[in-house]
């Protein structure tokens, strides 16, 4: 699939220009895996996304519609060095199992290369797995289980 956009779809790194466009779907995206809109909504969070070195939201469009999008970020540590996360991925319901997710996972997996990393990290969450099967998704694309978990604690 790679290289190889299904017909009529186009996939480009968004700009500022894209933000409003980029929250409507992200909060639809929120709403839909039951996660936690923050009380401000998603525009300030978009906009500020958009903003950072490092970070990078790309869009995939058919005509003039966004159908979906991805989110990813690179940083530095001393498991991988240079590492991106792919930390969102979200697919209309109608263009889902037509090749989008994989286009735009290539996608980040270039820009992620072309930004020196060795590896792109993804999160599954349990929500994801149980209504996607997630983790077979992406072992199809290449990612591997490495059966680690990810604890959070809250700061505020």
């Amino acid at each position: 699939m790679q290289g190889n956009p299904p017909a009529g779809l186009e996939v480009e790194a968004a700009t500022s220009l894209d933000a409003d466009s980029i929250t409507e779907l992200a909060s639809r995206f929120f709403v839909e895996e039951g996660f936690q809109l923050p009380a401000e909504g998603l525009q300030t969070r978009v906009g500020r996304y958009l903003e950072l070195t490092g970070h990078s939201i790309f869009l995939a469009r058919r005509g003039e519609h966004l159908v979906a999008f991805a989110t990813a970020a690179v940083g530095f540590g001393l498991e991988y060095g240079w590492a991106a996360e792919l930390e969102d991925l979200y697919v209309v319901p109608p263009e889902r199992r037509r090749g989008v997710a994989r286009l735009l996972v290539d996608r980040v997996a270039g820009w992620a290369a072309d930004h020196g990393c060795s590896v792109v990290l993804v999160t599954v969450t349990p929500q994801g797995e149980r209504s996607h099967t997630l983790t077979d998704f992406y072992e199809r694309l290449g990612f591997s289980d490495r059966r680690r978990r990810l604890l959070e604690r809250p700061l505020a």
